[in-house]
């Protein structure tokens, strides 16, 4: 498979310029998130939520989501973020969209167990959801969701462009019919702060 095989550490160390290799000694040491998020339509609309964390120099839209908590199982999880971020019930959840693998060498600083300069990783898990039923309400613990609604799709895309790159660029290309139902994207953020994609599998 794509991590046990020589060719595929081969690929990434050639387009990661050779800088980062993943090592086992290292992996006690990473802080890995878990996080889900959901796709739900209206019709030609998607709900978007507005959230701007403690350390986000601007409000940004993206999908309703959040962390995984301890215990909790993806589809729970899911449940609970969005019933928190939207104010709205899921009954049923559909496909797994897309997965993506994100790594930083250098850490998160949203991840509140991360140590500054700090090998961490977060995977998030994409559903689609295909039953739900509630009024938009959102009621965000955490204080960082100030706005949810259901947005026409070309406003969709145009709201998303201020969210990071890991969040929007497999989205669209989902949304697009670019990729295929359980894509899974792979990114390394880069010394200078960018994001590149490292792989993408289909």
């Amino acid at each position: 498979m794509l991590w046990g095989s020589v060719q595929a550490s081969e690929r990434f160390a050639a387009r990661d310029g050779g800088g980062t290799r993943l090592s086992r000694r290292k992996s006690l040491n990473e802080r890995n998130v878990v996080i889900v998020a959901g796709l739900m339509r209206r019709g030609d609309a998607l709900l978007l939520v507005q959230e701007q964390g403690p350390r986000d120099p601007a409000p940004f839209w993206a999908l309703p989501g959040g962390r995984v908590e301890a215990g909790e199982l993806l589809p729970e999880a899911l449940i609970r973020e969005v019933r928190e971020e939207t104010g709205l019930e899921v009954f049923k959840l559909g496909r797994l969209l897309y997965v993506t693998q994100h790594h930083s060498p250098q850490g998160f600083d949203w991840v509140a167990a991360a140590i500054p300069g700090e090998s961490a990783q977060a995977t998030a898990f994409i559903f689609e959801i295909i039953e739900w039923g509630g009024d938009l309400r959102p009621d965000d613990p955490d204080a960082f969701v100030v706005d949810a609604r259901f947005l026409e799709l070309a406003g969709a895309v145009a709201s998303l462009e201020a969210a990071p790159r890991v969040m929007t660029e497999p989205l669209l290309a989902f949304l697009r019919g670019e990729v295929r139902p359980g894509a899974v994207w792979f990114y390394r953020r880069q010394p200078d702060g960018s994001d590149q994609l490292l792989d993408l599998l289909e």
